[in-house]
């Protein structure tokens, strides 16, 4: 080899180190039911005018027996809940304007994961994702990542794929004794099956061709399931083995937490640059009592408050052993870390809850939907809030832009990078639009007084809206009779237009003086339902309907 190719061959190898030192780690952690008004460096912005005087009853209501609900003492709580987050905010993007695909997990995570709306292939509320799952030919995040040489994890929660039908057959034909049917949920058998499916993994189980591995993820730790236990849990899946009962007193947060480091400091080791999705189950379902250690650093004056605050303390807990393992391996200022929700507060109601909005999750208000988005990675990321709006669709294109994969054709999301890095002042966004269930089941319903119907999802009306720059138009489809005991001759439909920067607690209804503009967002509505599909399992009355009321012509 003559001293010209030496040379040639050497600064080709320089020249390519750049290339591979700069391709990012990638965390992705989506909490669970968690609005702005708990994230702190969203917390710390509000007044205690901020928060909804109907959901301050409701939690006086039903906590007040438990101490005192000092609204400036619930401020500071969720100002100070998560200070390992709070230090990374400090240099991280914060969106204001960030918005789930849905107000509801099940399809939020199918939409963040595959970068669409989820509506595109009919799936509106959790049932459409339960019963269906995400379609074969929709690429998941992982797969492209895993294509361009990184590994990749899921720790926590999946949610996005059908049980496995196996234990169903399994139970069919051994424990009633007949042929396998086409349909083994119908003949009137199904409560019987239900019963005998209670203790077994078919809770959590995944469907084949569903499950984490079969959608490009490596490594899977964690459960197929809307929740999971606090302590002692018996549903989790590591691979596609079904994880032994966990050990008494051993808190699911922080097993999740090492779970999650165990795949940075192992991906690290390999030297590979990895992709982990990280799906805690804090704060979903029936909240027990954390730790004392996360709970004794609270003192609100309400011991429920200190127990929801205490939750939140051992997730920012592991936040702070994940920078400390990247820090380990040299890594952290390499890391691309985002840390979101997939939907807003639910009836718990602890103030701030979903403050400075209005409403929680399974509604169409903006307290369903606009969930915290921070982006993190020094020298790359640009600090600072912005206005700008947001999609978690766009988190998986901006990740593959990142990390140099192929992002797929047909997606709806749209990368951040380029606002993230200073390439350019504005997002890719002036507008966004959103459809789905309106419900009481998960949240307070103002139609309906506060009531809950745990009942309603498949009579639910459906809202669909369009926010363009400061403007929100939000159509709300007629509540049928009967459907609500507060409402026992239903509701008309709504037509409810805000101004979201004057008036983010959508108090007041603009529409009557803005004819001009509601015509023409709803020609925009129009145009985007008639791009989604039809809901799969119920609703698809209200979808036309929907279509039918915002057709210009």
């Amino acid at each position: 080899m003559n001293i010209r190719t030496l040379i040639f061959l050497l600064f080709a190898l320089l020249s390519a180190l750049p290339l591979c030192a700069e391709r990012p780690n990638v965390i992705f952690l989506v909490v669970d039911d968690l609005g702005l008004g708990w994230i702190p460096p969203y917390a710390e912005r509000l007044s205690p005018e901020a928060i909804e005087p109907e959901i301050y009853a409701k939690y006086v209501q039903n906590h007040g027996h438990l101490g005192p609900v000092d609204k400036a003492a619930h401020i500071k709580a969720a100002s100070e809940c998560m200070p390992e987050l709070s230090k990374l905010s400090d240099e991280a993007a914060i969106f204001d304007r960030a918005f789930a695909t849905a107000a509801l997990c099940a399809p939020s995570r199918a939409g963040l994961l595959t970068g669409s709306f989820q509506q595109q292939w009919g799936a509106y509320w959790n049932k459409d994702v339960d019963d269906h799952g995400i379609p074969a030919d929709r690429t998941i995040i992982a797969e492209p990542l895993k294509a361009a040489g990184y590994r990749t994890g899921v720790v926590g929660k999946w949610h996005v794929a059908k049980k496995d039908p196996g234990f169903i057959e399994k139970i069919w034909v051994e424990e009633l004794g007949e042929e396998l049917p086409v349909h083994p949920y119908y003949k009137g058998h199904w409560p019987k099956i239900a019963k005998a499916l209670k203790d077994t993994p078919w809770q959590s189980s995944s469907m084949p061709g569903q499950h984490p591995l079969d959608r490009g993820f490596d490594y899977y730790f964690g459960y197929n399931s809307h929740d999971d236990l606090d302590y002692n849990s018996n549903t989790l899946w590591e691979g596609w083995e079904l994880v032994p009962q966990r050990p008494e007193g051993e808190f699911l947060t922080d097993l999740f937490n090492e779970k999650a480091c165990e795949f940075i400091d192992e991906s690290l080791k390999a030297d590979e640059p990895f992709f982990l999705y990280y799906a805690p189950k804090t704060l979903h379902g029936g909240i027990q009592r954390p730790p004392e250690h996360y709970v004794r650093a609270f003192d609100t004056g309400n011991g429920f408050t200190d127990i929801y605050a205490g939750h939140m303390l051992a997730l920012d807990n592991g936040i702070g052993m994940i920078m400390d393992t990247l820090r380990l391996h040299g890594e952290a200022d390499n890391t691309l870390f985002i840390f979101s929700s997939d939907n807003g507060c639910t009836l718990y109601n602890v103030p701030p809850y979903n403050a400075p909005n209005r409403g929680g999750k399974g509604t169409g208000w903006m307290g369903g939907l606009n969930v915290p988005l921070i982006i993190w990675q020094p020298g790359v990321v640009r600090p600072g809030i912005n206005k700008q709006i947001a999609s978690l669709a766009d988190v998986m294109p901006t990740v593959l832009q990142a990390a140099g994969a192929t992002i797929p054709d047909g997606i709806d999301g749209k990368s951040l990078l380029p606002f993230l890095t200073g390439k350019t002042r504005e997002g890719p966004r002036t507008s966004l639009a959103s459809a789905s269930i309106h419900s009481s089941r998960w949240s307070y319903s103002y139609e309906a007084a506060g009531e809950n119907n745990t009942q309603d999802g498949t009579e639910a009306p459906l809202y669909a809206w369009l926010l363009e720059n400061d403007e929100m138009l939000m159509l709300i489809n007629p509540i049928k009779p009967g459907l609500y005991e507060n409402l026992p001759d239903g509701l008309p439909e709504q037509a409810l237009f805000y101004n979201i920067e004057d008036d983010r607690a959508q108090r007041k209804n603009l529409v009557s003086s803005q004819a001009e503009r509601v015509r023409a967002m709803q020609a925009g509505i129009h145009e985007w339902l008639r791009d989604m599909s039809e809901p799969i399992t119920s609703q698809q009355e209200g979808y036309r309907n929907l279509i039918e009321r915002t057709n210009p012509e």
